[in-house]
């Protein structure tokens, strides 16, 4: 989609000018996406609230106004501020709209009007509800399930944005106790969509070197946005988990197989080497010569045998049920000390023996005696079910 001089991608979720990305967060391209889909029109900020971050209500800071002023400093850098205006209780993009310095003679500018709309594109939140469906229990579990079932969840530059879009959204959930991770139709995910690779790479799109999201570039996030997440996630894997569907599977905290699922590190089969986060997220798990015969013969191998290999924790004749009963116990868990766990176990493999004895007591001290280690204690001497809070 363009907008005025910029080129907004949904695949890569940044915006382009004169052939340069923007960088921008994940929140400020689909706060611009929106504002973009109706040029000149405001959009109020609950609207944006509930289109961007799917939340009914502002829980706390004011985020749209702070990813506003974020985008805009971006924006300014390039003359483009004047772009986003605020109009009373929300924001418009006037597209031909920028700040005397910069571009009222552009190329861009002249050639293009107001708001020329090249393609045929929902805003990212509905192409990421369509990819992708998240469903929240009672009990604090939000259920995320891959929804390409025709394609068996293959990965294509929508399914791609649509996941690490899902992914984000539950950064900053202080509700969601624990994530299940699930594939709709006949497979977890099948890996990656090659027909809809099979084409001339854009000279604009960042380098594979690119950090585009933090330490990871797109094809990465997809995989590592599980394990970044503050709450546990779990994974039910059924029918084919290849390539790079063993990588997002592998971001997870805990994996559950159905003993016939189809399992492989697909990668060397097309002469590649795993790259969607996989050589970070094995360590721990598989030994080190197991790993490399899985990935230098790209054999395929089942469920039950991925337990034996440390590639899944558990096998069920029905994954999904299994993982949504650990997800209730772990619901019932103090949601403070879980996410402290969390983080403890994320840094186990890289800090060193005293730094690490350091970040133990260091949670510790930040959980210890607050409202909700508190009620796990009275819960337990009492034998009731606790009420925990959200998570601080």
């Amino acid at each position: 989609m363009d907008a005025g001089p910029l080129r907004l991608d949904l695949f890569h979720r940044d915006a382009a000018y004169e052939g340069r990305w923007l960088a921008l967060h994940p929140r400020e391209f689909s706060l611009l996406w929106r504002l973009a889909e109706t040029p000149e029109h405001t959009v109020s900020q609950r609207a944006l609230l509930a289109d961007v971050w799917r939340l009914p209500f502002e829980p706390g800071t004011n985020r749209v106004a702070v990813h506003i002023a974020r985008l805009r400093r971006k924006l300014e850098a390039h003359g483009l501020d004047a772009m986003i205006d605020t109009d009373g209780p929300g924001y418009r993009l006037i597209p031909c709209r920028a700040s005397q310095s910069g571009l009222d003679s552009t190329p861009a500018m002249r050639n293009h009007g107001c708001h020329l709309i090249e393609e045929d594109c929902g805003m990212a939140t509905q192409a990421d509800e369509k990819r992708v469906e998240s469903t929240m229990g009672e009990d604090g579990v939000m259920h995320v399930r891959l929804n390409r079932p025709d394609k068996m969840n293959a990965l294509d530059p929508e399914m791609f944005a649509a996941i690490i879009a899902a992914g984000e959204a539950l950064m900053d959930r202080k509700d969601v106790r624990v994530v299940v991770l699930s594939g709709e139709g006949r497979s977890f995910c099948a890996g990656l969509d090659t027909s809809s690779f099979a084409r001339t790479p854009d000279p604009d799109e960042p380098k594979l070197t690119d950090r585009t999201h933090g330490d990871s570039n797109t094809y990465q996030q997809v995989a590592t946005i599980w394990r970044k997440l503050p709450m546990p996630v779990i994974a039910a894997l059924h029918g084919v988990c290849f390539g790079g569907g063993m990588q997002i599977a592998s971001g997870a905290d805990v994996r559950v197989a159905a003993p016939d699922t189809r399992m492989a590190i697909m990668e060397m089969k097309w002469g590649l080497v795993p790259d969607m986060g996989g050589y970070q997220l094995w360590r721990g798990l598989v030994r080190d010569d197991v790993l490399r015969e899985l990935v230098y013969t790209n054999r395929e191998f089942s469920g039950e045998e991925a337990v034996q290999l440390g590639l899944a924790t558990f096998v069920a004749d029905d994954p999904l049920a299994k993982a949504m009963e650990i997800a209730a116990t772990i619901a019932q868990r103090n949601p403070d000390a879980v996410r402290a766990a969390k983080r403890l176990h994320n840094r186990m493999h890289d800090e060193s023996g005293p730094d690490l004895l350091m970040a133990e007591s260091v949670e510790q001290a930040g959980v210890i005696r607050q409202p909700n280690q508190i009620e796990a204690v009275m819960a337990g001497m009492a034998k009731r079910r606790p009420e925990f809070g959200d998570a601080s």
